[in-house]
């Protein structure tokens, strides 16, 4: 199930897969204490939302569960975001694609370097962070703990 996270425009900020079975958890938190959460919401595979907080710091209270109700304002066309500053827009990729004359194999070695390099300045930080580098490539903490218990095994 693919959920979008929009603006109050229609802007689509990011989309989220949620695994058939299961579910994708988001929260907000500011950027400047990210020990702050404000609010999350847990995006399940069969459409439905649960959205909650932690009014005591600890145990997750679910405000709402919906599973949709319908946009008084329309879907209306929706809008991608313009990239962050850094990054290059799918347009642009596409351009690319369609200009250069690309080899996969050197691709293959430039993809490689630059994983090696992002893996390098990850495994410099120490466990926490080689840890939540692997936790943004899980869907959940079960495929963490999974993983992790077959790296210790």
């Amino acid at each position: 199930m693919r959920f979008l996270i929009t603006d109050d425009h229609g802007t689509v900020l990011a989309t989220l897969e949620a695994p058939p079975e299961g579910a994708v958890s988001v929260a907000i938190e500011r950027e400047d204490d990210p020990d702050l959460l404000f609010a999350a919401a847990d995006l399940y595979g069969d459409g439905s939302v649960h959205v909650g907080h932690w009014p005591d710091g600890v145990e997750w209270e679910v405000l709402l569960r919906a599973t949709g109700t319908p946009n008084p304002y329309g879907s209306g066309e929706r809008r991608v975001q313009a990239p962050l500053p850094g990054r290059v827009s799918a347009q642009e990729i596409a351009e690319l694609l369609d200009s250069l004359a690309l080899d996969g194999d050197v691709l293959d070695v430039a993809v490689h370097e630059a994983f090696a390099e992002q893996a390098s300045e990850v495994n410099n930080q120490g466990l926490a962070a080689q840890v939540e580098y692997l936790a943004g490539r899980c869907a959940d903490v079960h495929v963490l703990r999974d993983l992790l218990t077959d790296l210790t095994s």
